[in-house]
């Protein structure tokens, strides 16, 4: 593509100013700078500070980033550590105790057994105990007594713990 298939470009671009006015009124506002970037376009000094600035554009933008992952990254270890500002059990509505007349079934005594005995307990671990085929019956029954006020729940990474309510 030689200079006179470049200006023919420009041209072009410029004679179908309805339609860039449709597609980004804000390209069609610039048509008459970028008729000047393309007089200057051959001076190498030109290109050098048009990429410097570019590259302190993108500096920035990347601080701005950066700043945006460390807060998030701050909101997600507050959630995620048990006495933390806002941690998952302040999100779930608080569990209410039942009355202690209530009799709880034999698997959820077993599990409340284990977790008396080990201070926590996970879903995996409860599977194992129990010998569930997956962790999903097992999460399901920790939920429920998390839920009917039994147990406390932690986020630990990605692996929930239930340990006992102390009441």
């Amino acid at each position: 593509m030689g200079s006179h298939d470049s200006i023919k470009g420009i041209e072009n671009i410029l004679e179908k100013g309805d339609l860039i006015k449709k597609i980004s009124p804000k390209f069609s506002e610039l048509s008459l700078d970028i008729q000047e970037v393309y007089k200057h376009s051959k001076d190498p000094m030109f290109i050098a500070v048009l990429l410097f600035k570019l590259a302190e554009e993108r500096e920035k933008t990347n601080k701005i980033l950066e700043k945006i992952f460390d807060k998030y990254d701050e909101i997600m270890l507050k959630l995620k550590t048990p006495g933390g500002a806002m941690n998952e059990a302040s999100l779930t509505p608080t569990p209410q105790p039942l009355p202690a007349t209530q009799i709880l079934p034999e698997q959820d005594q077993m599990i409340m057994h284990l977790v008396a005995t080990r201070g926590q307990i996970s879903a995996e671990e409860v599977r194992a105990e129990l010998g569930y085929r997956g962790s999903n019956a097992a999460s399901q029954r920790l939920n429920k007594l998390f839920k009917d006020g039994h147990l406390r729940k932690v986020q630990s990474g990605r692996k929930v713990l239930y340990l006992a309510r102390n009441l």
